[in-house]
C-alpha cells in the first residue's frame, strides 16, 4: 500500500476544516478558507509566524496573516492594508463579505 505524502500549509493556505492546516492553526471563515492562528496583539508580530503579522479580519477577528507591500503580495479574495490602526505594517486581509 502505497501513502500519499502531506504537503505542509502555511499560513494563509486555502482550507474548508481545520484538519486540513498546521497543528496549532485553525481554518478562519473567509473565502476559500485561510488557515492561520489567532493572535490578540493587532499590528504586532510577537505572537505570529516569521513573515506574518497579526491582523484583524472583518473588523472582529485578530488572525496571523501574511505580511505585503501591496495587494499582489496575496492571493485572490485578500488585498493588502494596514494591519491595525498605529501599526507599521500592512497584511494581506479579506476583502469584504
Amino acid at each position: 500500500m502505497t501513502l500519499a505524502a502531506c504537503s505542509p500549509t502555511t499560513v494563509g493556505a486555502e482550507c474548508t476544516t481545520r484538519d486540513q492546516c498546521e497543528p496549532g492553526q485553525d481554518c478562519f471563515p473567509t473565502p476559500k478558507g485561510f488557515c492561520s492562528k489567532g493572535c490578540s496583539e493587532p499590528g504586532q508580530t510577537r505572537e505570529c509566524p516569521s513573515g506574518t503579522v497579526c491582523a484583524v479580519f472583518y473588523g472582529t477577528t485578530p488572525v496571523c496573516s501574511q505580511k505585503c507591500d501591496s495587494s499582489s503580495d496575496c492571493r485572490d479574495g485578500f488585498s493588502c492594508s494596514l494591519a491595525a490602526t498605529g501599526s507599521d505594517f500592512s497584511a494581506c486581509q479579506p476583502l469584504a463579505k
